[in-house]
């Protein structure tokens, strides 16, 4: 019988302890939940993130298009020329008739093609069907990949 005490006494103690453990576990998880419920205004949310995916998307698309004009100006050799090619952008504010070209320029839409020609075909999205340039590995509308 007094065995039978003496472990009961035991046991009471190693619950004890037991309860004091449990107790400090739910405290350290309350204050868990406190500090990630405080900090929750700094964790994106789904349409934040669909929007940064969307603009990373965008900027990749556009830094392979520079890598791909770059390497394309690079290949034209020591005597091309940047100057020469007659930018559209110099013009958008101009009102009048368009000047003609002065002779001994190159013909920027005949470059054009020829480069298209180099990098290949366009090719055309599965999904909205539109005409990407050859650069592209996903479409510059929808943003649907490529599919070789």
């Amino acid at each position: 019988m007094e065995r039978l005490w003496h472990e009961l006494e035991l046991k009471k103690k190693k619950l004890e302890k037991l309860k004091e453990e449990v107790n400090e576990m739910e405290n350290d998880l309350t204050r868990r939940r406190l500090q990630r419920s405080n900090s929750v205004s700094t964790i994106p949310s789904i349409e934040e993130m669909q929007q940064l995916r969307c603009k990373n998307r965008i900027l990749q698309i556009d830094i392979d298009c520079l890598t791909k004009e770059i390497d394309l100006l690079r290949t034209r050799g020591p005597h091309f020329n940047p100057s020469a090619i007659h930018n559209f952008y110099d013009n958008i504010g101009f009102l009048g008739p368009v000047p003609p070209k002065p002779k001994g320029t190159i013909n920027v839409a005949a470059e054009v093609a020829a480069a298209e020609e180099d990098e290949g075909t366009q090719w055309s999205c599965t999904a909205c069907t539109f005409l990407n340039h050859p650069a592209l590995n996903r479409c510059e509308q929808c943003e649907f990949p490529r599919h070789f």
